[in-house]
């Protein structure tokens, strides 16, 4: 289960930044709180220009079952690649309130930048992931350089 806000906002200088927004340039932001068992397990905040996703499904505040990134590929945004930042912090007081944090509860912070094949970025991802209820994992694959090698 989630709940999902949607507003039109003046994005954080943080946002606004890797956006490469001017000033003055609005963003859609989608504000969801994801529960499991009943319990706020992480939040995601997702940041669109304004222009991209006005009179798009980002604008409603419902679930989007083929996902935002498919609605910005229809309308010719299609994201090829992404930039994941994790920082490991204490919370804010706004996000101990939106995921119901017990005292000294640390926090994964992941930002993930979205961008288009020529270099725009097209989305910014605010995650908060409480330190005692999530795993962080990664799994790589090195890919032979030669593509007779490959599997």
């Amino acid at each position: 289960m989630q709940t999902i806000e949607v507003a039109i906002v003046e994005p954080p200088t943080d946002v606004k930044r890797r956006l490469r927004l001017a000033d003055g340039e609005f963003t859609v932001v989608r504000r969801r709180v994801r529960y499991l068992d009943g319990e706020p397990y992480n939040t995601n905040d997702s940041y669109f220009p304004l222009s991209l996703a006005q009179d798009s499904e980002i604008m409603r505040p419902d679930d989007i079952a083929r996902g935002a990134n498919q609605v910005l590929a229809e309308k010719g945004f299609l994201q090829v690649r992404a930039l994941d930042e994790i920082y490991v912090r204490m919370p804010t007081p706004i996000e101990t309130q939106r995921l119901q944090l017990g005292p000294g509860t640390p926090v994964a912070y992941h930002v993930v930048t979205g961008f288009t094949e020529d270099g725009r970025p097209i989305r910014v991802v605010l995650n908060v992931l409480p330190g005692d209820r999530h795993v962080i994992a990664f799994e790589r694959l090195r890919l032979p350089s030669d593509p007779a090698e490959a599997p």
